[in-house]
C-alpha cells in the first residue's frame, strides 16, 4: 500500500472543485485548501461514503471561492489535525484561448506503468477524460460471473491505490465515463448485468462529478455528462446503463432513446465542434471486436442519420481496443469529413501485431504501443483546430495529426 492517499480532483470550474479521497476504513480525515498568500479555507461540504465489510472508505470534499489560474494546495489532515498528505491543484482559467486535454482508456492496475502517467502530467493538460476501463473490476469474476457491488468497491479501491495518477503531487481535473470492465463484466449490458444502479453509485463515488461544483458540467442519463468550456464541448456517453445484448435490432439498443436525444440536443445547440466520446468504438465493424456499428447497427445508422441532419459538426473518440488509431470518416457519412480518434491502452494487455491484424479501411495512423492521446484544441482564423498526439512513456510520440473540421 502506498504511503500517500489516493485522490481524484473531479469536475472543476474557475471557482469551484471537488475531490474524492480513498482512505482506510475507520480513519477520520479532514481537508482544507491553502492559498498562495497562506490563507486557508475549509470545504463547503464533506461526505463520507462507506461499504460494509470493505477495508476502505471514500471522503468527498467540495470547495468554492477558489482562485482561477493559481496554484493552491489541498491539505489532508488526520484526527489530530496533523497534515498527512498534500497536493497542488488549480481551478480552470476562463480566460484561456485554448484547451489541452488527454483522452485515456484501459488502465489495468496489474500492468501499471507509472512513467506514462508522469509523461501525461508533464504535458500540463487542463483536464483529463477517462473514457472507459479505468478499473478492471471484473478481474476475478471472469469464471464466476459478474462483479458484485462489494467487488466493484474493492477493485476500484485497489486500482486507486496503485495508479500513479492518483498519487502524483499535482492533481488535474478528471471527468470519467465507463466501459465494460469498470461497469461490471466483460462485454456485458444492462439486461445481463444485475447491478446497474449499484455500479452507477460506485462509479460516482470514486469519480466525483457533481454539476453544482462545476458550471461547465451537465449530467445526462445514466452516468453520461456534457463538459463545455471555452468553446469546446465534450459529450461523455454512457454505453452500458441502457445497452441491450449484442445484435439487438432495437433502434436504441446502445445508448437508449433518452440518452441519444440528450446527446443530439446538445450537439445541435452548440456553436462549435462537439467531441462524442464513447467506451467502445463507433465505426469499425470487426466480428471479434465491440463497436456501435457492429453490435447495434440500428442505433448506429439512426444516430448517424440524425447527426447528418444537424448543422453542427462532431468528432468521435473511443477506447477499448488496446491500440490507438485515427480513422478518417468520409464526407458521404455526415456531409463533411471528420475523424474517429481511438485512445487505448494506457497500460493493459497487448498482442503482437495490433493494430495491423485488425482490418479498418478508414485507418490513417495507429500504434499498438501503450499510450494516451493528447489533444490541443485551439482556433485558427475562426476555425477550430485540433492537434492530436499519441504519447507513450519516455516522451515517445507515436503519431501526430492536425485535424480541422
Amino acid at each position: 500500500m502506498r504511503k500517500t492517499l489516493s485522490i481524484v480532483q473531479g469536475a472543476t470550474d474557475e471557482s469551484k472543485t471537488q475531490f474524492s479521497i480513498v482512505h482506510p476504513e475507520g480513519m477520520a480525515i479532514s481537508a482544507l485548501v491553502t492559498f498562495r498568500d497562506g490563507q486557508t479555507m475549509m470545504p463547503d461540504r464533506v461526505q463520507l461514503l462507506r461499504f460494509a465489510g470493505q477495508a476502505t472508505s471514500v471522503t468527498q470534499v467540495f470547495f468554492s471561492r477558489l482562485m482561477p489560474d493559481e496554484d493552491m494546495e489541498l491539505n489532508i489532515l488526520d484526527a489530530g489535525k496533523k497534515t498527512i498528505d498534500r497536493r497542488v491543484f488549480r481551478a480552470l482559467n476562463p480566460d484561456k484561448r485554448s484547451l489541452k486535454f488527454a483522452i485515456c482508456s484501459c488502465m489495468h492496475d496489474r500492468h501499471h506503468d507509472p512513467e506514462i502517467w508522469k509523461d501525461l502530467l508533464a504535458q500540463s493538460p487542463d483536464v483529463i477524460f477517462f473514457i472507459g476501463d479505468s478499473t478492471y473490476a471484473d478481474q476475478e469474476a471472469q469464471l464466476a460471473g459478474e462483479a458484485a457491488p462489494a467487488t466493484l468497491w474493492r477493485r476500484f479501491s485497489e486500482s486507486r491505490d496503485t495508479l500513479e495518477i492518483y498519487h502524483h503531487k499535482r492533481l488535474v481535473p478528471i471527468l470519467a465515463v465507463w466501459d465494460d470492465h469498470d461497469f461490471g463484466n466483460n462485454d456485458t449490458n444492462s439486461e445481463d448485468y444485475p447491478f446497474v444502479k449499484e455500479s452507477q453509485k460506485n462509479f460516482l463515488t470514486f469519480f466525483p462529478q457533481n454539476p453544482e461544483y462545476c458550471r461547465y458540467l451537465e449530467r445526462g442519463p445514466g452516468i453520461s455528462s456534457c463538459f463545455s468550456f471555452r468553446g469546446q464541448q465534450v459529450l461523455l456517453l454512457d454505453d452500458r446503463s441502457f445497452r441491450l445484448p449484442k445484435g439487438s435490432e432495437d433502434r436504441y439498443a446502445h445508448w437508449g432513446k433518452a440518452q441519444e436525444g440528450w446527446a443530439l440536443a446538445h450537439t445541435r445547440k452548440h456553436r462549435g465542434v462537439s467531441w462524442l466520446m464513447n467506451g467502445s468504438q463507433f465505426f469499425p465493424s470487426v466480428a471479434w471486436k465491440e463497436s456501435v456499428s457492429r453490435d447495434h447497427p440500428e442505433q448506429f445508422a439512426g444516430f448517424m442519420e440524425e447527426l447528418a441532419k444537424a448543422r453542427q459538426k462532431v468528432i468521435f473518440a473511443s477506447g477499448d481496443v488496446h491500440y490507438s488509431e485515427i480513422s478518417r470518416i468520409e464526407p458521404e457519412m455526415l456531409g463533411y469529413e471528420t475523424f474517429e480518434v481511438t485512445s487505448s491502452s494506457v497500460h493493459s494487455t497487448s498482442f503482437p501485431g495490433f493494430p495491423d491484424i485488425v482490418p479498418n479501411p478508414r485507418r490513417i495512423l495507429s500504434t499498438g504501443k501503450r499510450n494516451y492521446v493528447l489533444v490541443k484544441a485551439s482556433e485558427v482564423n475562426g476555425k477550430p483546430v485540433f492537434e492530436v498526439e499519441s504519447r507513450s512513456a519516455g516522451a515517445e510520440v507515436r503519431f501526430r495529426k492536425v485535424i480541422s473540421i
